[in-house]
């Protein structure tokens, strides 16, 4: 069992790829905020490019890593949802902003859930810090059932509340990728 821990430690690929998602998150989260009402209108165009550009990432990382990661199944099936996603609010952009506080919630929560998927990942591995991506995977899931069960908020609200959840979850995937190459780079000096 040691021995295909040391193997996973030395061979993790794309790490970097978190990275990216962070800072796209970040990026979108910071332009949710600085543009409300502009953000509203482009919410759909935007997400939809960003969560399609996401499942690319995801699913990217998942090839790489498959014969690495247990229960990589959960991020194949996360990225193949966000690419779908991502290409329905693309291509039906006025049916996407009538349903936006849904679609918003659910990928929110769904994103909540792959962090907390990579924080039990950390874990297995015995990384020290795995519970701060634990905790802000469940942080990312409470804003996305937020939005879900309470879609009548208001615009400022659904504006407000992404925006942060954008930027909480950026944070944690840099933290993630962070972890991921320390991994790596302590198994290859």
């Amino acid at each position: 069992m040691t021995a295909f821990i040391q193997e996973i430690k030395r061979e993790v690929k794309n790490w970097w790829l978190f990275t990216v998602i962070g800072i796209l998150l970040l990026i979108a989260g910071f332009y949710t905020i600085s543009n409300p009402l502009a953000s509203y209108l482009g919410l759909s165009v935007f997400f939809g490019g960003l969560i399609f550009v996401n499942g690319i990432m995801e699913l990217s990382f998942t090839f790489g890593n498959r014969h690495r990661l247990h229960h990589w199944g959960w991020t194949l099936s996360a990225g193949i949802l966000d690419v779908v996603l991502g290409f329905v609010l693309l291509l039906y952009p006025s049916l996407s902003m009538s349903v936006l506080p849904f679609i918003v919630g659910f990928y929110i929560l769904l994103l909540g859930a792959s962090l907390c998927s990579y924080a039990f990942q950390l874990k297995n591995l015995d990384v020290k810090g795995w519970g701060w991506i634990l905790a802000g995977g469940i942080l990312t899931v409470l804003f996305g059932l937020s939005m879900i069960f309470n879609p009548v908020i208001g615009i400022a609200t659904i504006v407000g509340w992404t925006a942060f959840a954008f930027i909480v979850a950026g944070v944690v995937n840099i933290i993630f990728s962070m972890q991921l190459k320390k991994i790596r780079d302590h198994m290859n000096p």
